[in-house]
């Protein structure tokens, strides 16, 4: 009986994830170990206090950036539940006190003068780079795989992995 339990709340798991997935337009990826050493790279020197993961899903990436980077404020922004439950769940047992995250619709955050990280798809993109233009924000955007379309890129670095995940860094 304990397993007929199990398999139902996993089975509400998924669906819940699916049905955010389709309400949000993307499903939560993880970023690969290569792609998140590259985004590192580029905000390890940077002036900037804040970095802002937008659409954190499982928390992989913001977590270790809080790990690589504890002199910098971490914040992640994720609106389905569990992904969000579990990134909270992963914080609290490896005890990163410089990571804050937020159930929150990024797009209607304040995201000023920090660093931006994402790997949104180009619908999500599209709708950040409105928010861009209509606010002026200063900041630095690191945009995993999706580029903007109006926005050119200061650097495009292409990580050395399968796909050749391409990198783009802004500077609005």
């Amino acid at each position: 009986m304990f397993e007929f339990y199990l398999l139902l709340v996993l089975l509400l798991i998924i669906l819940s994830i699916v049905v955010n997935s389709l309400k949000i337009g993307i499903s939560p990826m993880p970023t690969s170990k290569k792609v998140s050493y590259e985004i590192l790279k580029l905000i390890k020197d940077s002036k900037e206090d804040t970095v802002i993961d937008l659409g954190s899903g499982f928390g992989s990436l913001a977590i270790f950036l809080a790990s690589n980077l504890p002199n910098k404020k971490i914040i992640a922004y994720e609106l389905s539940f569990f992904p969000y439950l579990i990134s909270l769940t992963l914080k609290k047992i490896l005890n990163v006190n410089n990571l804050f995250i937020y159930k929150k619709d990024f797009l209607k955050e304040n995201l000023k003068d920090s660093i931006l990280v994402c790997y949104l798809c180009p619908s999500i993109i599209q709708k950040l780079e409105n928010k861009i233009f209509d606010e002026t924000i200063n900041t630095k955007i690191i945009s995993n795989f999706f580029s903007f379309r109006s926005i050119k890129a200061k650097k495009v670095a292409f990580c050395n992995n399968f796909s050749q995940s391409p990198i783009f860094l802004y500077k609005t």
